[in-house]
Protein backbone atom coordinates (compact mmCIF):
# COMPACT_ATOMS: atom_id res chain seq x y z
CA UNK A 1 0.00 0.00 0.00
CA UNK A 2 1.76 3.57 -0.90
CA UNK A 3 1.46 7.25 -0.32
CA UNK A 4 3.57 10.18 -1.50
CA UNK A 5 6.30 9.64 -4.06
CA UNK A 6 9.17 10.87 -1.91
CA UNK A 7 12.50 9.26 -1.26
CA UNK A 8 12.85 6.97 1.72
CA UNK A 9 14.71 8.75 4.49
CA UNK A 10 17.26 6.92 6.63
CA UNK A 11 20.50 7.47 8.46
CA UNK A 12 22.09 4.25 7.23
CA UNK A 13 24.76 4.29 4.55
CA UNK A 14 24.50 2.63 1.14
CA UNK A 15 20.73 2.37 1.28
CA UNK A 16 19.22 1.88 -2.20
CA UNK A 17 17.81 5.12 -3.60
CA UNK A 18 14.30 3.71 -4.06
CA UNK A 19 11.10 5.73 -4.06
CA UNK A 20 7.93 4.46 -2.46
CA UNK A 21 6.36 4.34 -5.90
CA UNK A 22 9.29 2.41 -7.35
CA UNK A 23 9.03 -0.27 -4.68
CA UNK A 24 5.34 -0.90 -5.20
CA UNK A 25 5.57 -0.77 -8.98
CA UNK A 26 8.00 -3.69 -8.73
CA UNK A 27 6.03 -5.83 -6.28
CA UNK A 28 2.48 -5.10 -7.49
CA UNK A 29 1.96 -8.38 -9.32
CA UNK A 30 2.86 -10.56 -6.31
CA UNK A 31 1.99 -8.20 -3.46
CA UNK A 32 -1.38 -9.63 -2.53
CA UNK A 33 -0.06 -13.21 -2.43
CA UNK A 34 2.66 -12.17 0.03
CA UNK A 35 0.66 -10.04 2.49
CA UNK A 36 -1.77 -10.89 5.27
CA UNK A 37 -5.08 -9.00 5.45
CA UNK A 38 -6.66 -8.40 8.86
CA UNK A 39 -10.46 -8.33 8.86
CA UNK A 40 -10.98 -7.36 12.52
CA UNK A 41 -10.11 -3.65 12.15
CA UNK A 42 -12.39 -3.34 9.12
CA UNK A 43 -15.27 -4.83 11.09
CA UNK A 44 -14.55 -2.37 13.89
CA UNK A 45 -14.60 0.53 11.45
CA UNK A 46 -17.92 -0.72 10.15
CA UNK A 47 -19.34 -0.56 13.67
CA UNK A 48 -18.27 3.08 14.00
CA UNK A 49 -19.65 4.33 10.70
CA UNK A 50 -23.03 6.09 10.51
CA UNK A 51 -25.96 3.92 9.47
CA UNK A 52 -26.50 5.74 6.18
CA UNK A 53 -24.82 5.91 2.79
CA UNK A 54 -21.39 7.56 2.98
CA UNK A 55 -18.80 8.91 0.59
CA UNK A 56 -15.35 7.57 1.43
CA UNK A 57 -11.75 7.34 0.32
CA UNK A 58 -9.29 4.53 1.04
CA UNK A 59 -5.83 6.11 0.77
CA UNK A 60 -2.78 4.02 -0.08
CA UNK A 61 -5.10 1.25 -1.21
CA UNK A 62 -2.50 -0.84 -3.04
CA UNK A 63 -4.20 -3.78 -4.76
CA UNK A 64 -7.42 -3.13 -2.85
CA UNK A 65 -7.13 -5.81 -0.17
CA UNK A 66 -8.73 -3.63 2.50
CA UNK A 67 -10.75 -1.57 0.03
CA UNK A 68 -12.83 -4.59 -0.95
CA UNK A 69 -13.52 -5.51 2.68
CA UNK A 70 -14.50 -1.92 3.45
CA UNK A 71 -16.77 -1.62 0.43
CA UNK A 72 -18.66 -4.75 1.45
CA UNK A 73 -19.47 -3.18 4.83
CA UNK A 74 -20.69 0.18 3.57
CA UNK A 75 -24.45 0.80 3.41
CA UNK A 76 -26.17 0.58 0.05
CA UNK A 77 -25.84 3.81 -1.87
CA UNK A 78 -22.36 4.57 -0.54
CA UNK A 79 -19.56 5.76 -2.79
CA UNK A 80 -15.94 4.72 -2.28
CA UNK A 81 -12.78 5.83 -4.05
CA UNK A 82 -9.39 4.16 -3.61
CA UNK A 83 -6.22 6.17 -4.15
CA UNK A 84 -2.60 5.18 -4.58
CA UNK A 85 0.57 6.66 -6.04
CA UNK A 86 1.30 3.41 -7.91
CA UNK A 87 -0.54 2.86 -11.19
CA UNK A 88 0.63 -0.77 -11.15
CA UNK A 89 -1.11 -1.34 -7.82
CA UNK A 90 -4.31 0.27 -9.10
CA UNK A 91 -4.14 -1.86 -12.23
CA UNK A 92 -4.07 -4.92 -9.96
CA UNK A 93 -7.12 -3.60 -8.11
CA UNK A 94 -8.99 -3.34 -11.42
CA UNK A 95 -7.73 -6.67 -12.70
CA UNK A 96 -8.86 -8.53 -9.59
CA UNK A 97 -12.32 -7.03 -10.05
CA UNK A 98 -12.48 -7.80 -13.79
CA UNK A 99 -12.27 -4.10 -14.58
CA UNK A 100 -15.24 -3.11 -12.44
CA UNK A 101 -13.45 -2.63 -9.10
CA UNK A 102 -16.63 -3.69 -7.26
CA UNK A 103 -18.04 -0.19 -7.30
CA UNK A 104 -14.73 1.35 -6.19
CA UNK A 105 -13.27 4.30 -8.11
CA UNK A 106 -9.46 3.99 -8.46
CA UNK A 107 -7.60 7.30 -8.27
CA UNK A 108 -3.93 7.95 -8.96
CA UNK A 109 -3.09 10.47 -6.25
CA UNK A 110 -0.60 11.31 -3.53
CA UNK A 111 -1.86 11.12 0.04
CA UNK A 112 -0.69 14.61 0.95
CA UNK A 113 -2.17 16.35 -2.07
CA UNK A 114 -5.72 15.07 -2.37
CA UNK A 115 -7.32 16.85 -5.33
CA UNK A 116 -10.79 16.53 -3.84
CA UNK A 117 -13.45 19.04 -2.97
CA UNK A 118 -13.30 20.58 0.48
CA UNK A 119 -15.67 18.85 2.94
CA UNK A 120 -16.64 16.22 0.35
CA UNK A 121 -16.01 13.00 2.34
CA UNK A 122 -17.62 11.25 5.29
CA UNK A 123 -14.81 8.78 5.90
CA UNK A 124 -11.14 8.35 5.07
CA UNK A 125 -9.16 5.17 5.75
CA UNK A 126 -5.46 4.32 5.54
CA UNK A 127 -4.41 0.71 6.11
CA UNK A 128 -0.75 -0.10 6.76
CA UNK A 129 0.49 2.81 4.67
CA UNK A 130 0.72 5.96 6.81
CA UNK A 131 4.45 5.43 7.41
CA UNK A 132 4.95 6.24 3.72
CA UNK A 133 3.34 9.66 4.13
CA UNK A 134 4.46 13.00 5.42
CA UNK A 135 2.22 12.73 8.47
CA UNK A 136 1.56 16.43 9.06
CA UNK A 137 0.74 17.14 5.42
CA UNK A 138 -1.41 14.01 5.18
CA UNK A 139 -3.48 14.98 8.22
CA UNK A 140 -3.91 18.51 6.91
CA UNK A 141 -5.12 17.17 3.56
CA UNK A 142 -7.58 14.81 5.25
CA UNK A 143 -8.90 17.54 7.53
CA UNK A 144 -9.71 19.64 4.48
CA UNK A 145 -11.65 16.98 2.57
CA UNK A 146 -13.63 15.59 5.53
CA UNK A 147 -17.07 16.95 6.22
CA UNK A 148 -17.79 18.18 9.76
CA UNK A 149 -18.34 15.02 11.78
CA UNK A 150 -16.40 12.94 9.28
CA UNK A 151 -14.04 10.21 10.44
CA UNK A 152 -10.43 9.24 9.75
CA UNK A 153 -9.26 5.69 10.47
CA UNK A 154 -5.54 4.87 10.40
CA UNK A 155 -4.54 1.22 10.79
CA UNK A 156 -0.83 0.90 11.41
CA UNK A 157 1.95 -0.48 13.56
CA UNK A 158 4.01 1.44 16.10
CA UNK A 159 7.81 1.04 16.42
CA UNK A 160 7.25 -0.90 19.65
CA UNK A 161 4.81 -3.28 17.97
CA UNK A 162 7.15 -3.66 15.01
CA UNK A 163 9.99 -4.75 17.29
CA UNK A 164 7.83 -7.60 18.64
CA UNK A 165 7.01 -9.10 15.22
CA UNK A 166 8.75 -12.19 13.91
CA UNK A 167 10.85 -9.86 11.78
CA UNK A 168 11.69 -7.48 14.58
CA UNK A 169 12.78 -10.36 16.82
CA UNK A 170 14.85 -12.41 14.37
CA UNK A 171 15.62 -10.45 11.18
CA UNK A 172 18.97 -8.58 11.40
CA UNK A 173 18.60 -4.81 11.33
CA UNK A 174 14.85 -4.82 10.73
CA UNK A 175 13.94 -2.26 13.38
CA UNK A 176 17.07 -0.22 12.67
CA UNK A 177 16.23 0.07 8.98
CA UNK A 178 12.56 0.83 9.63
CA UNK A 179 12.52 4.33 11.07
CA UNK A 180 9.30 5.56 9.43
CA UNK A 181 6.74 4.23 11.93
CA UNK A 182 5.02 6.54 14.43
CA UNK A 183 4.33 5.93 18.11
CA UNK A 184 0.86 6.28 19.57
CA UNK A 185 1.99 9.46 21.31
CA UNK A 186 3.25 10.84 18.00
CA UNK A 187 -0.14 10.24 16.40
CA UNK A 188 -1.93 11.98 19.25
CA UNK A 189 0.41 14.94 19.03
CA UNK A 190 0.14 15.17 15.24
CA UNK A 191 -3.67 15.09 15.34
CA UNK A 192 -3.71 17.68 18.13
CA UNK A 193 -1.59 20.01 15.99
CA UNK A 194 -3.82 19.58 12.92
CA UNK A 195 -6.46 22.26 12.61
CA UNK A 196 -9.86 20.67 12.07
CA UNK A 197 -9.08 17.22 13.54
CA UNK A 198 -9.56 15.81 17.02
CA UNK A 199 -8.43 12.49 18.43
CA UNK A 200 -11.39 10.20 19.13
CA UNK A 201 -9.88 6.87 20.17
CA UNK A 202 -7.15 4.30 19.66
CA UNK A 203 -7.51 0.54 19.78
CA UNK A 204 -4.86 -2.17 19.77
CA UNK A 205 -5.31 -5.39 17.82
CA UNK A 206 -3.50 -8.69 18.36
CA UNK A 207 -3.39 -11.23 15.54
CA UNK A 208 -2.05 -14.77 16.13
CA UNK A 209 0.13 -15.81 13.20
CA UNK A 210 1.83 -18.99 12.10
CA UNK A 211 4.06 -19.70 9.14
CA UNK A 212 6.88 -21.79 7.83
CA UNK A 213 10.50 -20.87 7.24
CA UNK A 214 9.94 -21.33 3.51
CA UNK A 215 6.99 -18.97 3.43
CA UNK A 216 8.84 -16.34 5.47
CA UNK A 217 11.83 -16.61 3.18
CA UNK A 218 9.61 -16.07 0.13
CA UNK A 219 8.08 -13.00 1.75
CA UNK A 220 11.46 -11.45 2.51
CA UNK A 221 12.84 -12.26 -0.95
CA UNK A 222 9.67 -10.80 -2.47
CA UNK A 223 10.08 -7.67 -0.32
CA UNK A 224 6.51 -7.95 0.97
CA UNK A 225 7.40 -5.22 3.44
CA UNK A 226 8.89 -2.09 1.92
CA UNK A 227 11.40 -2.22 4.79
CA UNK A 228 13.27 -4.89 2.83
CA UNK A 229 13.79 -2.41 -0.02
CA UNK A 230 15.88 -0.35 2.39
CA UNK A 231 18.50 -3.13 2.44
CA UNK A 232 21.29 -3.22 -0.17
CA UNK A 233 20.98 -6.52 -2.11
CA UNK A 234 24.03 -8.17 -0.52
CA UNK A 235 22.92 -7.21 2.98
CA UNK A 236 19.41 -8.48 2.34
CA UNK A 237 20.65 -11.88 1.15
CA UNK A 238 22.91 -12.23 4.18
CA UNK A 239 20.17 -11.08 6.53
CA UNK A 240 17.71 -13.62 5.13
CA UNK A 241 20.22 -16.42 5.76
CA UNK A 242 20.81 -15.21 9.34
CA UNK A 243 17.07 -14.85 9.92
CA UNK A 244 16.37 -18.43 8.84
CA UNK A 245 19.17 -19.71 11.07
CA UNK A 246 17.75 -17.81 14.07
CA UNK A 247 14.21 -19.16 13.76
CA UNK A 248 13.45 -21.58 16.61
CA UNK A 249 11.88 -24.18 14.28
CA UNK A 250 10.79 -24.70 10.65
CA UNK A 251 7.23 -23.83 11.72
CA UNK A 252 6.81 -20.77 13.92
CA UNK A 253 3.97 -18.96 15.69
CA UNK A 254 3.82 -15.42 17.03
CA UNK A 255 1.42 -12.54 17.65
CA UNK A 256 1.35 -9.46 15.44
CA UNK A 257 0.10 -6.22 16.95
CA UNK A 258 -1.45 -3.21 15.25
CA UNK A 259 -3.00 0.09 16.25
CA UNK A 260 -6.22 1.66 14.98
CA UNK A 261 -6.22 5.45 15.30
CA UNK A 262 -9.60 7.17 15.04
CA UNK A 263 -9.82 10.93 14.49
CA UNK A 264 -12.81 13.13 13.78
CA UNK A 265 -13.36 16.30 11.77
CA UNK A 266 -14.21 18.83 14.44
CA UNK A 267 -15.06 21.57 11.99
CA UNK A 268 -14.40 22.55 8.42
CA UNK A 269 -10.70 23.04 7.96
CA UNK A 270 -10.40 25.57 5.17
CA UNK A 271 -6.74 25.82 4.24
CA UNK A 272 -8.09 28.25 1.70
CA UNK A 273 -11.20 28.37 -0.43
CA UNK A 274 -11.24 26.10 -3.42
CA UNK A 275 -9.42 27.91 -6.20
CA UNK A 276 -11.73 29.30 -8.88
CA UNK A 277 -11.69 27.06 -11.91
CA UNK A 278 -10.20 24.08 -10.10
CA UNK A 279 -12.10 22.21 -7.41
CA UNK A 280 -15.59 22.88 -6.12
CA UNK A 281 -16.23 25.67 -8.58
CA UNK A 282 -16.06 23.20 -11.47
CA UNK A 283 -17.45 20.10 -9.76
CA UNK A 284 -21.09 19.16 -10.07
CA UNK A 285 -23.34 19.35 -7.05
CA UNK A 286 -24.24 15.68 -6.98
CA UNK A 287 -24.71 14.10 -3.52
CA UNK A 288 -21.41 13.81 -1.71
CA UNK A 289 -19.68 15.92 -4.33
CA UNK A 290 -19.34 12.94 -6.65
CA UNK A 291 -19.30 13.53 -10.37
CA UNK A 292 -19.75 10.52 -12.62
CA UNK A 293 -18.44 10.35 -16.16
CA UNK A 294 -16.87 7.98 -18.64
CA UNK A 295 -13.10 7.63 -18.64
CA UNK A 296 -11.87 8.08 -22.22
CA UNK A 297 -10.65 4.81 -23.64
CA UNK A 298 -12.30 2.60 -21.03
CA UNK A 299 -15.71 1.15 -20.43
CA UNK A 300 -15.64 1.89 -16.72
CA UNK A 301 -17.68 4.60 -15.05
CA UNK A 302 -15.56 6.97 -13.00
CA UNK A 303 -17.19 8.71 -10.05
CA UNK A 304 -15.28 11.95 -9.69
CA UNK A 305 -14.81 13.97 -6.57
CA UNK A 306 -12.60 16.34 -8.52
CA UNK A 307 -12.92 18.74 -11.40
CA UNK A 308 -11.64 17.88 -14.89
CA UNK A 309 -7.93 18.48 -15.34
CA UNK A 310 -6.92 17.80 -11.73
CA UNK A 311 -3.98 15.57 -10.85
CA UNK A 312 -5.99 12.61 -9.58
CA UNK A 313 -7.28 10.35 -12.29
CA UNK A 314 -9.26 7.19 -12.65
CA UNK A 315 -6.84 4.42 -13.51
CA UNK A 316 -7.86 1.50 -15.65
CA UNK A 317 -6.17 -1.89 -15.77
CA UNK A 318 -2.82 -1.71 -17.51
CA UNK A 319 -2.25 1.96 -16.79
CA UNK A 320 1.33 3.09 -16.30
CA UNK A 321 2.72 5.28 -13.58
CA UNK A 322 3.46 8.72 -15.01
CA UNK A 323 7.13 9.40 -15.55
Amino acid sequence: MVGHDGRNQTQRREVPDVTVGDHFERVAAVYESLRTTDEAPVRRIGQLLPGRPVTGLDIGCGTGRYTRLLRALLPDGSRLAASDVSAAMLAQLNARSHGHADGVVPLLSAAEELPLRTASLDVVTAFNCVHHFDLARFLTAVARVLQPGGQLFIYTRTPQQNARTIWGRYFPGFTEHEQRLHSQAAFRDAVRRTDGLTMVATQAFRHPRSSTAGRLRAQAEGRHYSTFSLYPPDELRASIATFLARLPSPEVSWVDEHLLVVAGASRRNQVGPDDPGSLASQTSHAPGGVRERKVPGSGARAARLVAPGMAAQAVRSGARRPG
